[in-house]
């Protein structure tokens, strides 16, 4: 079958914000756990959920949705999106996704624009021209990327919040498991004796066959990442999650080394390229991009394949919106290397009241949207409810 090119006509971006603020305006103040969940929040409270949505549309009418990771300001992204992408795409041809994605990505690369804010719009134009193709051809974006190898994908509850009192902590791990969820992450950071008494009070509240991660948030210097890892030993645990510097990984290596834990990186990368120099130190087992700031489905599929082709498991990072979260079902769902997905559960109106037709979750899995592109469909008002900015 052939089909007629269908040009980019017009982009917008839309920048959403629901502050915990406005989420606690009539239920008394925001807890501090929720301000603080990780350790990597001591820095940069968490002021709420943020997302950039994207909506590319073609000449035929077709509208294409995608998502930029939103954190810390959507405002970035979208402004990106707006003034630096969309000059580049006007009138690109909607299916050549490779091409469009090689012209966005070398037309700031000699600037040494190749990662953070820049990828992270670049990743919700490309979601949206997947969700446009998809559209397009009548199909799902994972029967696009050739799957599915998994109509359901395995998850996780995450977080269980970086608490201060061990029974705080217990209490939200048991809350998961009685939601079906037979794998939950907790964050720790707080050094190797406090941890310790936070994962021993969550080990004996959900039992032996509830698998546990962790998640430090690059909390530790390598001495201090080892003590913790004995203290996983003990527990039953084998995920360390960002243990150190993002960009350690030399240290990341010897810390496999020395604690023989499952090393787990890739949240704060952004393309083939980041997990290139992971892979080059043996530094990890897993590896966490998220959909919405390593580049999109394009860059996704590479990262994957190179992953697999170095016996490396992929478990997407699950922060984001509605639309993310079901881009992220879509990879997963095409992904033969895939060990699980994070589920975040966070309270999130962007990702609970943002669709029509949100995933649906049953016995420790999310179902896949099977709708044509990412099987999704906006909930305009709630889109204009929490739009700060659209360009």
């Amino acid at each position: 079958m052939t089909i007629d090119p269908v040009r980019i006509a017009k982009i917008e971006a839309i920048a959403l914000t629901a502050t915990f603020d406005d989420m606690y305006s009539g239920g008394g103040e925001v807890p501090s756990w929720l301000r603080y969940p990780a350790a990597s929040h001591k820095v940069l409270p968490r002021r709420g959920q943020f997302a950039t949505l994207v909506k590319v549309h073609a000449d035929d009418g077709t509208v294409g949705i995608g998502e930029c990771y939103g954190l810390p300001s959507p405002q970035v992204t979208a402004t990106i999106v707006a003034e630096v992408l969309t000059p580049l795409l006007l009138d690109q041809d909607v299916l050549a996704t490779t091409a469009v994605w090689e012209r966005m990505y070398q037309g700031q690369a000699a600037g040494g624009h190749t990662r953070g804010f820049y990828l992270e719009a670049m990743a919700g134009v490309d979601i949206a021209l997947w969700d446009l193709k998809g559209k397009l051809l009548g199909e799902p974006v994972h029967r696009l990327l050739g799957g599915p190898v998994r109509e359901r994908i395995p998850c996780y509850a995450s977080p269980v919040a970086l608490h201060e009192d061990p029974d705080v902590t217990a209490e939200q791990a048991r809350g998961y498991v009685s939601d079906g969820f037979r794998a939950i992450k907790v964050k720790i950071g707080r050094g190797a004796r406090e941890d310790g008494r936070h994962l021993r009070a969550v080990r004996a509240a959900v039992g032996e066959d509830i698998e546990i991660l962790v998640d430090a948030n690059c909390a530790y210097t390598l001495d201090a990442a080892t003590a913790v890892g004995r203290v996983l030993r003990e527990n039953g645990i084998s995920w360390f999650e960002e243990p150190l510097p993002v960009d350690d990984l030399a240290g990341l290596a010897e810390l496999r080394r020395r604690t023989g834990l499952s090393m787990v990186n890739g949240e704060t990368n952004f393309t083939r390229f980041d997990l290139r120099e992971c892979l080059a130190h043996n530094a990890i087992d897993v590896y966490m991009p998220n959909i919405a700031r390593c580049g999109g489905f394009t860059e996704a599929q590479r990262i994957v394949a190179l992953a697999s082709a170095h016996h490396v498991d992929i478990a997407p990072h699950g922060v984001g919106s509605g639309v993310s979260l079901a881009a992220a079902l879509q990879l997963c769902a095409a992904t033969p290397n895939l060990r699980t997905y994070e589920y975040n559960r966070l309270p999130n109106a962007l990702r609970e009241a943002l669709l029509v037709n949100p995933p649906t979750f049953a016995d420790g899995q999310l179902h896949v949207p099977t709708g044509p592109g990412l099987g999704i469909e906006l909930d305009e008002n709630v889109v204009d409810r929490y739009t700060v900015y659209r360009r």
